[in-house]
């Protein structure tokens, strides 16, 4: 039979709303890739279609082409409701099962095991650590769009920039790569190019797992010494008794005023 559509019209959603719905459900931004990734080759991202061919093993729901095709419908079924159950949850429901089926990793996908997925990953790198399209970010500037332009957006926010991730290179987008390039000693251009990727990279790093340098310690000062520094000429030697001797005398003083001012009042209590 192949594709069909039981309970209602086809019903898509567009890659990067996948993308930041397994994001908002923990993924990392590699495994959300991929998840919108496996979805864009399975079903272009339908809610609402079903592979139904029993010739291949197919009962297969919605954007993750979740089976239920055989022996699978009843442990499917108790974990995530009927087809219909999961359709009509929409994406939210079926990210949440694609995400329980993937916990081993993305096996369970065909298009991720012969790699058709990888031409849906828009510059993320696929798990075997081989840039799929390249891998290279490209260069983006205003007007730009785009999960590279997300990615932006999120790694300058890492710093502090406070910017909607909305994948799209706007006037605020722009001053904040400007200021992020002025701080960093770059070309001020608005312009993400290799360099300012690098530097990016590098802040975004700095700021996730660096080292912090501790708190500011301000050393004590050296105690005085307490004898007449060696080896000194003898008119150093002579005005380190005088300061010595001025010293003590100061302290005698004062210890007999206080002595004297106790002895006057009846003594301290």
């Amino acid at each position: 039979m192949g594709d069909i559509w039981p309970y209602g019209g086809p019903q898509y959603i567009t890659w990067m709303t996948a993308y930041t719905e397994m994001l908002s459900l923990g993924q990392s931004q590699e495994d959300a890739a991929v998840y919108a990734a496996i979805g864009s080759a399975e079903s272009s991202l339908d809610v609402t279609v079903i592979n139904d061919t029993p010739a291949t093993g197919d009962y297969s729901v919605g954007i993750w082409q979740i089976n239920y095709y055989g022996s699978l419908y009843a442990s499917r079924a108790a974990a995530f409701g009927t087809p219909e159950q999961l359709i009509q949850g929409g994406f939210t429901k079926q990210a949440i099962a694609a995400i329980a089926i993937g916990q081993g990793g993305f096996s369970p996908w065909s298009t991720y095991n012969s790699g058709a997925y990888e031409k849906y990953l828009n510059g993320f790198t696929p798990p075997s650590g081989a840039p799929a399209g390249g891998g290279t970010p490209p260069t983006i500037q205003e007007g730009s769009t785009g999960t590279y332009v997300a990615q932006l957006q999120s790694d300058l926010n890492v710093l502090g920039y406070g910017l909607a991730v909305d994948s799209d290179f706007g006037p605020l987008t722009r001053a904040a790569v400007v200021t992020f390039q002025g701080r960093q000693g770059i070309a001020q251009d608005g312009i993400v190019g290799p360099i300012t990727w690098q530097h990016l990279a590098d802040a975004v790093a700095a700021a996730q797992g660096g080292s912090s340098p501790g708190p500011t310690t301000i050393p004590a000062a050296p105690a005085p010494p307490s004898e007449a520094p060696g080896n000194a000429d003898p008119a150093t030697v002579a005005e380190w008794s005088t300061l010595a001797y001025v010293g003590t005398a100061a302290l005698n003083a004062r210890l007999t005023d206080i002595y004297n001012y106790g002895v006057s009042i009846g003594g301290f209590q």
